[in-house]
């Protein structure tokens, strides 16, 4: 009886181990499987390049119309020389004072 109870679970140990083999060969065997899909390095940065593209997409559908005619307008004041008119100096130097916080506004 002794004999047999020893065998009995050396042959749960054997099964224990032979099932973890197997586990252990089918895992390999997914791993090395050649119908399974695999990406190029060509392939993978053609990914790559298409999430950048779409993320820069998205960036610019975010960003602002440009508006032609206020470009316009402000080249024509560049050309008449508006910004470097006295007045509009003062104007700019007391508006950015007053952002900064070093002069209260008059108004």
């Amino acid at each position: 009886m002794r004999i047999s109870a020893a065998s009995q679970s050396l042959g749960a140990e054997f099964k224990k181990v032979e099932d973890s083999r197997k586990t252990e060969k089918q895992r390999e065997k997914v791993k090395t499987n050649p119908d399974s899909p695999t990406i190029s390095a060509k392939g993978q940065r053609l990914s790559e390049t298409k999430a950048q593209m779409e993320t820069i997409a998205a960036t610019l559908s975010s960003q602002p119309e440009v508006r032609a005619e206020k470009i316009a307008e402000v080249r024509e004041k560049i050309e008449n020389g508006f910004y470097d008119s006295e007045e509009f100096m003062d104007s700019f130097a007391d508006k950015l004072l007053n952002e900064l916080g070093v002069k209260k506004s008059d108004s």
